[in-house]
C-alpha cells in the first residue's frame, strides 16, 4: 500500500473544520477522496462511489467514510496485532464450544487471550488453607455425624502419621471405586480436622507430577470443560503472542512499573510465583493493573478529546442581561435554593462563552432541575433564540408543557408540543410555525430532532432524562446544521466515579439541596398491603391522593406477581369503583391524560399503576407512594417513584409491600430505602450491589466496553488515567506530537465505533 497518510490526515482536517456543512453539501470533500488512489481502500471506494451517486448522501454513509479514512490513516503506524481468527481454529473447540463461548462474547483469538481467569488453583500448601497429603489407603467408610449428616471417611498412613479424607458429597461408586487398600495416594484440598485427626475436606486425587504447578480458572460456559479451554488459551498464546501489540507508551508503562503487554499476558495465564496468586485474584498484581489503567486511559483520553472538541466548536454566546434575570425572577411564586443559583451560575457562564456548552445537571427528584433549566432556555428566548425541550417519553413531555404554559402565563412567549401521537395534519401545521420562528420553546420526544421538524434559530437544546438518550440525539442536531448549548438533566443521582466513566465528555453540575417547606418522606415496608389500608383512609380523608405501583400487567405464575388489574378491582370493591383508576402502559395517550386529569384534579383518589407514572409526574397532593412486589423493583427505580410523592408541604409516606421470602439482595435494598433519602447516597449502595456494568440497566451508546476494569473497586486508577489523560491534552491537545502518534492511534482504534463523535464531536 502506498502511504497517503498526510493526504488522508490532510483531508479529515477539512472534513473537521467544514463541521455540520460536511453533511449538508459534501460533494466538494467526497471528489477530493475520490482523488486518493483506489488501491488505498475498496471498501472506502465503494461508500464515495455510492455517496456521489446520491442527491443527498445518507449521514450513516458520511460517517462510514470517515471512519474507513481515519481507521486508513492510522494503521499505517501500528505494529502488531491479533488477527480477527476464530475460536474454533483452536485444539479442542469444536462446534457446540464456538457457539457456547460466543454467547459468553468469546469468539476470537483476542477474546480468549483478553478474557483473564478470575481464580487459580495451587497444586500445593498456599495462604488459601488447601494443602496436599500423600498416605497409603488403610480403609474407607461411610459415617454419620452428631448432627446426622452422612459422609464417606477414608483413613490414610503417611511417614508422619495418620490423616482422613472426607467427602459430603459421594455416590454408590465415588470415591470407594477409585481407592484400593494398600495404594499410595496423593490427595489435595481444603486442611481441616475431623474427630481430632488431621483431614483433607472433599480433595482430588493427584499425581506427583503435578504438585505445585498453578491452574488458572475461567469463568466460561459449563458446556466448556476448564482442562480443554486451558488448552485453547495455551495455544494461543504459543501460536499468537507475539502479534500482541504494547498499546501504552512506554513512559506510561515505566512511569507505574508495569510489564509489557505480552510479559503481563504471560504472568496472568501462566503464573510461577504461588505467593503471588492473590494479588492475581485480587487484580492488584502489576501485570492485571496493566490492562486496567490502559483501559481506563483510553476511555477518558477519548471522554476527555470529545469535552475539548464540544469546547472548540462554535456555539451561541448569549447576553446573560441583569434585565432578563431580574424579568424571570418576577414570574417564579419562590426563590432558587443556593444550589439552584449555583448551577446557574456555570450554565450562565458556558452560555456566554463563544464555544459550545455541553453541561449536565445532576440532581435528585424534587430538587428543581426543570426551573433551572427552564430559566437558562428563558434567557436564549430573550437573545432571540428558540428552545428545543426533548424528553424520553410522551408523559413527561406533556408534563413539560404544561409547566411551561404556567411559568409562560401573561407573557408573550409562545411554546408548541411536538410528540408521536400528534395526527399528521397536527405535526405539519406545528413544524410548519416552529420553522417560521413563531414558537420559542418546542417541547416533544425524541421526534422534535430525529424526523423533520426544522428550526428557525436554535440557541439551546435541553434533554431531559439523559441516561435515556445516547450521543446520536445530541448528534443529529448538528447534521441539521444546528450548533445550539445542550444542557442535558438527570435525576438518576450518579457516584462521581461513575460519572466520570459515563459523562467524563461533559461538564457536571450538581443540585444538591431540595427547596425549603419539604417533610422528609417516611419510609418503611410491610408484607401485605392491608396493613396500610387504615393509613391510606385517612389520606383520602384529607383530601389528599395514593399512588400504588405494580410491576406487571397481567398474571404471571410463574414469577407469583399480583397483577395491577387484579388489584384494580380488589382496591374498587374496598375504596369504591368511582374513586380508584387503573393506569398502564398499553393504554392510549388520550385515556393516559385523561386518567391523570382526573387524578390531579381530585376526582380520583388512587390510581393504581404500572412504572408508566415513574418519571415528570407532578402531582403535589398525592402523598402515599405504595410499591407492590418491591423486591421486584432496582434500587434507582425505587427512589425514583419514591420522588412522585413528598411535593409539598404535607406529610407525605412510601410504603414498599414485599413478600416474606425475598432475596438478600433484595432485602437489602429495601432497608437502604428505609434508611436512606439522599438519592447520591442510594446510588452509591446501588453501585456497590449491583456494579457499573448494570448501574444503567443499558450501556450508554458511544462508549466503548469494559474488559477488565472495574470503577468502583479501581477509582484510584481512574482518577490517575484521568489525571495523565488531562495532562497529555493539555500539552498536546491534537495530539500531533511524536511521542503521542501510538496514543492517537489507539485512541480512534478502540473507539472505531464511536470514532465520528471524536473526530467531529
Amino acid at each position: 500500500m502506498t502511504d497517503n497518510r498526510g493526504d488522508i490526515l490532510r483531508l479529515l482536517y477539512e472534513i473537521k473544520e467544514a463541521g455540520a456543512s460536511f453533511y449538508k453539501t459534501p460533494e466538494k470533500l467526497l471528489n477530493k477522496i475520490a482523488k486518493l488512489q483506489a488501491h488505498q481502500g475498496d471498501t472506502l471506494m465503494g461508500f464515495v462511489a455510492s455517496a456521489l451517486e446520491s442527491d443527498q448522501p445518507d449521514t450513516r454513509l458520511l460517517d462510514k467514510i470517515i471512519a474507513e479514512l481515519n481507521i486508513m490513516a492510522q494503521s499505517m503506524i501500528i505494529k502488531g496485532e491479533i488477527k480477527p481468527v476464530s475460536v474454533s481454529e483452536l485444539p479442542g473447540i469444536g462446534k457446540k464450544a464456538t457457539e457456547a463461548l460466543a454467547k459468553a462474547h468469546i469468539e476470537t483469538i483476542e477474546d480468549i487471550i483478553y478474557h483473564l481467569p478470575y481464580r487459580y488453583e495451587y497444586i500445593g500448601e498456599s495462604r488459601s488453607g488447601k494443602k496436599a497429603l500423600t498416605g497409603i489407603f488403610q480403609s474407607g467408610a461411610i459415617v454419620t455425624t452428631r448432627n446426622r449428616k452422612r459422609m464417606y471417611k477414608a483413613v490414610f498412613t503417611s511417614d508422619f502419621g495418620m490423616f482422613a479424607a472426607v467427602w459430603f458429597r459421594f455416590s454408590a461408586g465415588y470415591p470407594a471405586s477409585a481407592l484400593k487398600e494398600g495404594k499410595k495416594y496423593t490427595l489435595y484440598g481444603q486442611s481441616g480436622s475431623f474427630s481430632g485427626m488431621e483431614s483433607i475436606i472433599h480433595p482430588q486425587f493427584m499425581s506427583e507430577s503435578e504438585m505445585g504447578k498453578i491452574i488458572p480458572v475461567y469463568s466460561i460456559p459449563k458446556i466448556v470443560a476448564q482442562k480443554t479451554y486451558i488448552g485453547a488459551v495455551n495455544a494461543a498464546l504459543d501460536k499468537y503472542l507475539t502479534d500482541i501489540p504494547d498499546y501504552l507508551p512506554a513512559r506510561l508503562e515505566e512511569q507505574y512499573k508495569f510489564p509489557t503487554a505480552k510479559a503481563a499476558l504471560l504472568e496472568i495465564h501462566r503464573p510461577k510465583n504461588p505467593y503471588e496468586l492473590e494479588m492475581l485474584t485480587e487484580r492488584r498484581h502489576p501485570a492485571a493493573m496493566r490492562f486496567i489503567y490502559e483501559e481506563l486511559f483510553y476511555l477518558q483520553m477519548g471522554l476527555l478529546y470529545k469535552k475539548r472538541s464540544y469546547e472548540r466548536q462554535a456555539g451561541t454566546s448569549l447576553d446573560i442581561k441583569k434585565e432578563y434575570l431580574d424579568w424571570i425572577k418576577g414570574l417564579l411564586p419562590f426563590k432558587f435554593t443556593n444550589a439552584q443559583r449555583r448551577v446557574m451560575v456555570d450554565i450562565f457562564n458556558d452560555m456566554s462563552a463563544t464555544g459550545q456548552m455541553n453541561r449536565l445537571i445532576q440532581g435528585d427528584v424534587g430538587s428543581g432541575k426543570t426551573i433551572v433549566a427552564f430559566t437558562a432556555g428563558l434567557v436564549a428566548v430573550k437573545n432571540g433564540y428558540q428552545v428545543a425541550v426533548i424528553a424520553p417519553t410522551e408523559v413527561l413531555a406533556r408534563q413539560h408543557m404544561e409547566n411551561l404554559i404556567k411559568l409562560l402565563q401573561g407573557t408573550d412567549i409562545t411554546s408548541a408540543l411536538l410528540t408521536g401521537s400528534m395526527t399528521p395534519a397536527e405535526k405539519r401545521r406545528t413544524k410548519e410555525i416552529i420553522a417560521a420562528g413563531h414558537v420559542d420553546f418546542v417541547v416533544g420526544t425524541h421526534a422534535v430532532i430525529q424526523e423533520t421538524a426544522d428550526f428557525n434559530k436554535l440557541g439551546l437544546a435541553i434533554i431531559d432524562e439523559q441516561h435515556r438518550f445516547g450521543v446520536e440525539q445530541r448528534k443529529s442536531l448538528i447534521e441539521k446544521g444546528y450548533m445550539p448549548d445542550i444542557l442535558l438533566m438527570t435525576a438518576t443521582p450518579i457516584p462521581r466515579t461513575l460519572a466520570l466513566s459515563f459523562y467524563g465528555d461533559l461538564d457536571i453540575s450538581v443540585i444538591d439541596e431540595l427547596p425549603p417547606g419539604r417533610t422528609p418522606i417516611k419510609t418503611s415496608s410491610v408484607e401485605r398491603i392491608e396493613k396500610v389500608y387504615k393509613l391510606m383512609r385517612e389520606e383520602i380523608a384529607k383530601g389528599h391522593g395514593i399512588y400504588i405501583i405494580y410491576p406487571l400487567i397481567e398474571n404471571s405464575e410463574k414469577l407469583d406477581l399480583k397483577a395491577a388489574t387484579d388489584e384494580h378491582r380488589k382496591l374498587s370493591e374496598v375504596f369504591g369503583v368511582e374513586n380508584v383508576g387503573l393506569l398502564h402502559g398499553r393504554m392510549k395517550q388520550e385515556q393516559k391524560s385523561q386518567l391523570m386529569d382526573g387524578f390531579k384534579a381530585g376526582k380520583l383518589q388512587i390510581l393504581v399503576s404500572t412504572t408508566v407514572i415513574e418519571v415528570g409526574v407532578d402531582v403535589p397532593q398525592a402523598t402515599v407512594m405504595i410499591i407492590e412486589n418491591s423486591e421486584r423493583f432496582g434500587l434507582s427505580q425505587l427512589h425514583q417513584l419514591r420522588g412522585r410523592v413528598g411535593r409539598s408541604d404535607r406529610q407525605s409516606y412510601c410504603i414498599l409491600v414485599s413478600g416474606e421470602h425475598i432475596s438478600e439482595e433484595a432485602n437489602e435494598r429495601i432497608n437502604a430505602m428505609c434508611q436512606h433519602a439522599d438519592g447520591f447516597k442510594l446510588s452509591e449502595i446501588d453501585l456497590e450491589m449491583r456494579g457499573p456494568g448494570d448501574f444503567f440497566g443499558t450501556r450508554q451508546s458511544g462508549l466503548p466496553e469494559f474488559r477488565f476494569s472495574n470503577i468502583v473497586r479501581d477509582v484510584r486508577v481512574l482518577q490517575n488515567a484521568r489525571e495523565d489523560a488531562s495532562a497529555i491534552l493539555t500539552d498536546d491537545p491534537e495530539l500531533s506530537h511524536s511521542k503521542n502518534t501510538v496514543i492517537k492511534e489507539v485512541l480512534i482504534r478502540k473507539w472505531r465505533k464511536e470514532l465520528q463523535y471524536i473526530e467531529i464531536g
